[in-house]
Parts: structure tokens; C-alpha cells; sequence
């Protein structure tokens, strides 16, 4: 970097608005110009006509000098002000003491004050208006008051070496070279701004462009993890209702109580409006299979309603056939109203969906709703179809179990009284004997009556075998069922970690999902806290939430951060839930967990959590 390049950045610092660095170079240049091709010459000049004026010019070469040290330690806006004000007033001294007889101002210095007053607008910015309007100002006052500025009077000077000759020409070309260079440089500015600005708008179109983009990809990004959290809202939303009801089908053994706590959960839960549930049922006569409903939640008259439907009758005889879900969107004003202490309307949605096991239908589940349901509650029906077959077939079997057991009690309790009966009568046949020898005629009606017992006895014995064989039947059944429920348990088992606790937090029943994923072994873990698998990295505060969730009766959600026996982390997405007992009270604790695989999404939603309970 040349000398030249060092003096003309003096003080532009960073910190520095571009317009306040551009001024401070040009009044660097200015500087070195003044004393270039003013201050030194008219030194010389005055060096050689006009000794006493030597330091007028001397003063302006110090003046100059002062520009660039009040630059150089940060007194910018003083820096600027020496060439805005100084060259005009000395010049205007120097002319003052030359002039005496009120003789005219030569046209030489006149035009070098002409350029010396135009300095201001070079060296300061129209933002800086404040020190530009002094300086023009002030310049301004110098030129009025340019007769009443001598303080060195110069008696019987010849002025004929500034108004004619070499010096003459040479004075008149620098004031027009100054005037230019001024003009120039302002015009050069104004140049070098127009291009900046150009620059920084196009800079400013391609930032705004990339930022479009840029907000375009986030709006993407977004979007996909928006679907994302609505479809594991969803999905954990399904398995805590199916939880529910699983809770549900293990407090009750009567069809009828299961099926009215079940459809009163069920349509709560899916926020719909009406429901009701049919049991599949078998003509005690002609063993043809028929539909009974066993219970229904805010279900008023329709039209031709039916506690039992036949086979292929109507919408739920029909879906009784097709063996598939019926999803109704538009509903006959007549067929179904739903009503309220305020009036009654139709419909907008109607979900029948088949209860079915293996290919066999158990019952049939009605929805009704003012809004059409969206597709991750109809999943949440589908799946609960399966498991409330098994339940309701389930009680079926346990329900015919029972009542087969009570006939053969009561037809065992007849046997035993006809075989006291016929004790008696051969004691009292033997008693009489010889009576018998005497009356053989009563003797023969008696054993008449002896054969027709035998046979009713007999026929009795048949009976009590058929039923047998039919016990026999329903017990098959019941064992292939529990096969069944058995393969999903062990389905369930590799999908899910399901573990009970007493009231106290004690660890009361793990499936094999959590031996495989916590690494202990059932033994190591039954009677053992749930803090066997507590990661350090959980707050105290989410535990103490999820206590005093479930122990007021409600459940709680959240996820949460183990650790194996080997030392390894593995997040669930938890749900764990009170179970009361058929008076209502606090039993133990249910927990079901679905292990979430990727590491940035547990993190991320364990950290939501996190600023969701103001934890973080």
C-alpha cells in the first residue's frame, strides 16, 4: 500500500457508517491537495513578494496537517472542519492584507474562494446537516466580511506579481484546477455511491430471493414435522384407547355390563354422538344366528327400530354378511336423529364396523356423529373391532361354561333324589315280599312302575351324556380361545412393554417386551420400583407429575428417558393408567410403553415436553 493510499484512509475505521468513511478519505485527499498545490506555493510566493503574509500559507500547511491527526485519534467531524473552514479563511486574510486604497479583489483569489467555499459540501454528508450547514455558514460570513479581516497591515505592496505575469497564469490555473478537482471528486462520490446503491440493491434482490427460498424449504421442513407429530399424536392417541378398553374388558364378565360401559367409553372418546352395540345371538329353535342389541349411549327412536336383527336385515344385517365396515356420510333425515334438551338433528356421519375374530363375527358396533370422523379414529374402531370380539366371546364361552356347569349340578342333585327314591321302594319291596307271593297282580304294577323309572332313569343317563358331550364341545373352544388370546399376548409382547405396579410403585407383572428391552430378567424386576430403569437425565418434576396424575384417578402421557441394566438409553412414549376395582377403588397401576427406535425424535419430543411444563 503506497503513501498515498495509507493518508487517504486516516481514521476510517469499521465502526464507521460507509458515508462517514467515504467523507473522512475525501477530506484526507483535500487535505493533501490544499497543501500540495496551495498552501506550499503560495508559501514560496509569499516567501518572495510578501514576507510578512509567510504565515497565513504556513498556518494552512499546519491547519492540513491537524486534518489528518484529529482523524487519526477519532475527532472526525473536527478533522472535517478544519478544511471546510480554514482554506477560505485564510485565503481570506491572506487577499484582506493585500488589498488597502479599497482597491478590488483580485480575480485570482476570488476564484480560489469560490473553491475553498464549496469545500464543506465535499467533506461533509447531507445526513451530517448540522456541522455542513455551519461550515457553509461560516464561509458564507467570510466572504461578507472579507474588507474587514486584515490584522497585518502590508503598506506599498506591488500586486502586480498576483494580478499579471507567470504567477498570474499560474494562481488562475490552481483556482481552476481546484474548482474542478472539487466538482470532480463530488461528482466521483456521488458516481461511487450510485454504483453502491446499485450493488446493494441487487444484493438485496438475491438476499430476498434466497430468503423466499429459505422460507419455502422451512415451510416444507415444517410441514412434514407437523405430519409427523399429528401421526404420533394419532397413533399414541389409538393405543390409549385401546388401553382403555382392554381396562374395561378385564373389569367386566357380563356381555351386557361390558357392552354399556364399553359403548359409553367408545363414543366418548371419539367425540361422537350416539352408539350402540349388537351382540350375535343363536335361535334357541332353529340355531339361525340373529343380532340383539345389549347396549346403546343417547340413543333415541329411528325408524323401524329393532332390539333384534335378522341376518342380511338392514344396515347391520347387511354388515352382518359383508363381513366388512359400512362408513355412511349421508344420512336420511328419517333414519336416526340424534337428540338433546335442545332440539334433535340428523346425523352427519354413521360407522358401523363388524366385531369379528378368525373370520366370525361376535357383534356389530354403531357410531353416530354431527362430524364426519377422520380416518385415524376409524382406524382406532377397526383395530378395536378384534379385541372386542375376543372379549365378547370371551364372556360368551365363560357365560355357557357357567350355565352348563349349573344344569349338570341341578340334573346330578335329580339323580341323587331318584336314587334315594329307588332305594326306598326296594326296601319297601323287600319288606313285603311275602305280600308279593300274595298279590302278584299289584306285585306285577309295582314292577311296571320299577321298569318305568328304570327307563326314565336311563333316559336320564343319555341326557346327562349328551350334555357331557356338549360341555365336552364348549370346553375345546374355550382352549383353542385361549390359544388364540395367548398369540396375542405374544404379539403384543414383541410390539409393546406392558407392566403392572401395586399402589406403591412395586412391579407386580412385566411381559417379555420389557425383559428384552430393560435387560433384566422377570425375577430381577418383579418387586422392584419402576426406578430400577430411571435415567439420570429425567427431572424429578416429570415423576412427581406422573404420580400425582394417576393417583388422582387420571392418566398420564409423557415421554420419558430409561436406562438399561447394561447402561444403555432407550426412550418409550408412555402411557400408564389407574385401575380401580368394581367399587371404584384405586386397584394397582397399568403402564404400556411403545419404544420410540429414533434417537432425534425421542430427543426432540422429550424437549417439547420439557418446554411444555416449563422445565427448560
Amino acid at each position: 500500500m503506497n503513501i498515498f493510499s495509507r493518508l487517504q484512509r486516516i481514521g476510517a475505521r469499521k465502526n464507521h457508517p460507509e458515508h462517514v468513511k467515504s467523507k473522512i478519505r475525501l477530506s484526507n485527499m483535500a487535505a493533501l491537495f490544499i497543501i500540495i498545490f496551495v498552501a506550499l506555493p503560495f508559501s514560496v510566493i509569499s516567501f518572495l513578494y510578501v514576507p510578512t503574509l509567510l504565515s497565513i500559507p504556513l498556518l494552512g500547511v499546519i491547519a492540513m496537517i491537524l486534518v489528518w491527526v484529529f482523524n487519526r485519534v477519532g475527532a472526525i467531524y473536527l478533522a472535517r472542519i478544519l478544511p471546510a473552514v480554514t482554506p477560505l479563511l485564510l485565503a481570506a486574510l491572506f487577499t484582506s492584507n493585500l488589498m488597502h486604497n479599497n482597491e478590488e479583489l483580485p480575480l485570482v483569489m476570488f476564484l480560489i474562494m469560490i473553491a475553498f467555499s464549496i469545500i464543506p459540501f465535499l467533506v461533509f454528508d447531507i445526513r451530517e446537516k448540522g456541522y455542513l450547514i455551519f461550515s457553509a455558514v461560516f464561509n458564507f460570513v467570510i466572504f461578507l466580511a472579507v474588507d474587514y479581516l486584515p490584522f497585518i497591515w502590508v503598506d506599498q505592496v506591488n500586486l502586480d506579481f498576483i494580478t499579471e505575469g507567470i504567477l498570474f497564469q499560474l494562481n488562475y490555473v490552481v483556482a481552476i484546477l481546484l474548482t474542478y478537482s472539487i466538482v470532480f471528486l463530488l461528482a466521483l462520490f456521488n458516481y461511487r455511491s450510485e454504483l453502491k446503491s446499485q450493488k446493494l440493491i441487487a444484493d438485496n434482490e438475491k438476499q430476498t430471493k434466497e430468503l423466499h427460498e429459505s422460507e419455502n424449504v422451512l415451510k416444507k421442513n415444517l410441514e412434514e414435522v407437523q405430519k409427523a407429530q399429528e401421526e404420533e399424536k394419532n397413533r399414541a392417541w389409538v393405543t390409549e384407547g385401546l388401553g382403555r378398553i382392554n381396562n374395561l374388558t378385564r373389569q367386566f364378565d357380563n356381555p351386557a355390563e361390558l357392552s354399556k360401559e364399553v359403548i359409553s367409553e367408545i363414543v366418548k372418546y371419539v367425540d361422537a354422538n350416539q352408539g350402540a352395540i349388537y351382540l350375535v345371538e343363536k335361535d334357541e329353535e332353529n340355531e339361525e344366528p340373529y343380532m340383539e342389541m345389549k347396549a346403546a349411549f343417547a340413543f333415541g327412536r329411528r325408524k323401524s327400530i329393532k332390539d333384534k336383527v335378522q341376518v342380511g336385515e338392514g344396515l347391520i344385517g347387511q354388515c352382518y354378511l359383508e363381513k366388512d365396515m359400512i362408513f355412511l356420510t349421508e344420512v336420511p333425515d328419517d333414519f336416526v336423529r340424534i337428540k338433546s334438551g335442545l332440539g334433535d338433528a340428523p346425523p352427519k356421519n354413521i360407522v358401523i364396523m363388524p366385531l369379528m375374530t378368525n373370520e366370525k363375527i361376535e357383534g356389530i358396533l354403531e357410531v353416530a356423529s354431527f362430524q364426519v370422523l377422520p380416518e385415524y379414529k376409524v382406524d382406532y374402531l377397526k383395530k378395536l373391532g378384534e379385541s372386542l370380539a375376543t372379549s365378547f366371546s370371551m364372556n360368551k364361552i365363560n357365560a355357557n361354561t357357567k350355565r352348563l356347569l349349573e344344569l349338570s349340578q341341578e340334573q346330578e342333585e335329580q339323580m341323587r333324589s331318584q336314587a334315594e327314591e329307588l332305594h326306598q321302594n326296594m326296601e319297601e319291596l323287600q319288606a313285603t315280599q311275602e305280600e308279593m307271593e300274595r298279590k302278584n297282580k299289584e306285585t306285577e304294577e309295582q314292577n311296571q312302575q320299577l321298569q318305568q323309572q328304570d327307563e326314565e332313569l336311563r333316559q336320564n343317563m343319555e341326557e346327562l351324556s349328551a350334555q357331557s358331550d356338549e360341555m365336552e364341545i364348549q370346553m375345546n373352544e374355550m382352549m383353542q380361545l385361549q390359544s388364540e388370546m395367548k398369540a396375542r399376548e405374544d404379539i403384543l409382547n414383541e410390539s409393546t412393554i406392558v407392566s403392572e405396579a401395586d399402589l406403591k410403585g412395586t412391579i407386580i407383572y412385566v411381559n417379555q417386551k420389557l425383559i428384552d428391552v430393560a435387560k433384566y430378567s422377570k425375577e430381577e424386576m418383579i418387586g422392584k420400583g419402576h426406578n430400577l430403569f430411571r435415567h439420570p437425565d429425567m427431572p424429578s418434576e416429570i415423576f412427581k407429575l406422573l404420580w400425582d396424575t394417576i393417583q388422582s384417578g387420571n392418566i398420564f402421557r409423557g415421554i420419558i428417558k430409561n436406562k438399561a441394566k447394561d447402561g444403555s438409553v432407550y426412550w418409550v412414549d408412555a402411557t400408564i393408567s389407574p385401575v380401580l376395582d368394581a367399587k371404584g377403588t384405586l386397584e394397582k397401576y397399568i403402564g404400556v410403553r411403545y419404544v420410540i427406535e429414533q434417537e432425534d425424535v425421542a430427543q426432540k419430543l422429550f424437549d417439547e415436553q420439557l418446554i411444555r411444563l416449563g422445565l427448560q
